[in-house]
């Protein structure tokens, strides 16, 4: 009978060693899993912090050059463009208002 129950502690004291064994497992996994997700979030965030600035970046290059451009083309005037040399274009041909549909087909000018 004492054999029977000095069995029956060893065997208990073996399942409670590898319960014990079994759940410090569990909590380092489980702490390598937090440690992998706040990694996770800190690299997400210094990203969209990288994004958010270049993007603060690229709209004020872009405000700059909106701004040079109202600047430029409040500048030009049919008297500027004359002077580098664009001129007002000259029609040669064109379609006249009282020309009927059909012959403007045939004419090759198709609408």
């Amino acid at each position: 009978m004492t054999k029977a129950i000095v069995d029956t502690i060893k065997v208990t004291n073996n399942y409670r060693t590898q319960m014990t064994y079994v759940l410090i497992g569990g909590c380092f996994l489980m702490i390598a899993i937090y440690v992998f997700n706040v990694f996770r979030v800190i690299s997400s965030t210094v990203a969209l912090q990288k994004v958010q600035n270049q993007t603060a970046s690229l709209e004020s290059n872009v405000e700059n050059l909106d701004a040079k451009y109202l600047q430029l083309s409040s500048e030009i005037t049919p008297d500027t463009l004359a002077d580098h040399g664009f001129v007002a274009g000259k029609v040669s041909d064109y379609i006249s208002r009282n020309v009927s549909l059909g012959s403007v087909a045939t004419g090759g000018h198709e609408l």
